[in-house]
């Protein structure tokens, strides 16, 4: 099953595009629904995890089909050794389907909520740019050894940033 319901940072087309390292022509995007969950801040990061509970009123997200083997491989290598994928059922206006998603694995989640509007006006540029300094590292080291990179790649891709304003 290659549909995925992403709810965070992937959720924007520039970042996706980024990642899978071209245009998104060939995928059927869809907006959908994770109902009883919510978003909450990664501590020490600007991206969020996914939590469930029976009293959370839900997360909106969109739905990926039709994404490629190396697609794939590029999103799970930018997910990095924090997410695994999992499978869960969300709503495609008012119909359910099971779909993978990438689940915490080594990050925690603070108590404060993570909303995408927010995120997308506030830091999707400097995301951008971080994305794109961490896909180079993409096909030179797998997810494991790249993540001893990430706050050098932070850092860099901070700097780049603030050099473009």
């Amino acid at each position: 099953m290659n549909n995925y319901f992403f709810y965070g940072t992937l959720r924007s087309i520039a970042i996706l595009e980024k990642v899978i390292g071209g245009k998104t022509d060939h995928l059927k995007i869809t907006e959908a629904f994770a109902p009883k969950s919510e978003l909450r801040l990664v501590i020490n990061e600007n991206f969020p995890v996914i939590i469930f509970g029976e009293n959370y009123s839900g997360v909106e997200g969109i739905v990926v089909k039709g994404l490629r083997e190396e697609d794939i491989a590029r999103i799970r290598f930018f997910e990095d050794v924090e997410f695994s994928p999992k499978t869960m059922i969300i709503d495609i206006g008012g119909i359910h389907e099971e779909v993978n998603y990438f689940s915490q694995k080594g990050v925690e989640p603070s108590l404060d909520p993570w909303f995408y509007d927010e995120w997308k006006e506030k830091e999707e540029a400097l995301s951008l740019v971080t994305t794109d300094f961490w896909m180079q590292l993409y096909g030179k080291y797998t997810a494991e050894e790249a993540d001893q990179y990430w706050n050098d790649v932070k850092k860099q891709a901070y700097h780049h940033y603030l050099s473009q304003q």
